[in-house]
C-alpha cells in the first residue's frame, strides 16, 4: 500500500529537516535558512521525504534545492513539488525561472522544457544568491524557464 504524500509550505520547525535531507543528497545548503520562507515540504506521515525551494529576484526566481529521500527518488515527487513550484511562481507574477544542476539537466528539460542557458545572462539578476556564487555550482548547467 502507498502511502498517501502531502506537500505544504514549509514552516521554521521543519529547517533542520530539510537541511538534513539536502545533505543526505548532496545539495548545497547555503541560503536556505535565508529563502526557507518560499519552500516546500513533502511528508509521508511525520516523516519529511522531499522539498524544493526558491529564491525570488524581482520577476526571476532560482529555483533550488529540489531533494527527494533516496527510496523515493522515480516515484514522481520531485516531478510533483517542482510543478506546484513553477504554478506558484506564475501566480506570483515570476516571469523566468532558473536554476542550476549537475545531475538533472535531462530531467527538467524532459519534464518541463528547461532549456539550457548562458550563465552570465543572470550573474547581475543573481548575484545577491547565496547558492548561485558558490564554487561547487560555478560548473553547473544553467537552465532557464519562460512562463505565461
Amino acid at each position: 500500500m502507498r502511502s498517501t504524500v502531502t506537500i505544504s509550505r514549509a514552516t521554521a520547525s521543519e529547517l533542520d529537516e530539510v537541511l538534513a535531507l539536502l545533505g543526505e543528497v548532496n545539495l548545497p545548503t547555503e541560503g536556505v535558512a535565508e529563502h526557507f520562507g518560499e519552500f516546500l515540504v513533502a511528508r509521508v506521515g511525520e516523516r519529511l521525504v522531499g522539498c524544493v525551494g526558491q529564491e525570488r529576484y524581482g520577476d526571476v526566481t532560482l529555483l533550488r534545492s529540489l531533494a527527494v529521500s533516496p527510496e523515493l527518488q522515480g516515484s514522481g515527487l520531485g516531478k510533483t513539488l517542482t510543478a506546484r513550484l513553477l504554478d506558484e511562481a506564475l501566480s506570483a507574477g515570476v516571469s523566468e525561472v532558473v536554476l542550476l544542476t549537475t545531475t538533472a539537466r535531462e530531467f527538467f528539460a524532459r519534464q518541463f522544457g528547461f532549456a539550457e542557458t548562458a550563465r552570465s545572462k543572470f550573474d547581475q539578476v543573481l548575484e545577491a544568491s547565496p547558492e548561485w556564487r558558490l564554487p561547487r555550482c560555478s560548473s553547473a548547467v544553467c537552465m532557464c524557464l519562460r512562463l505565461g
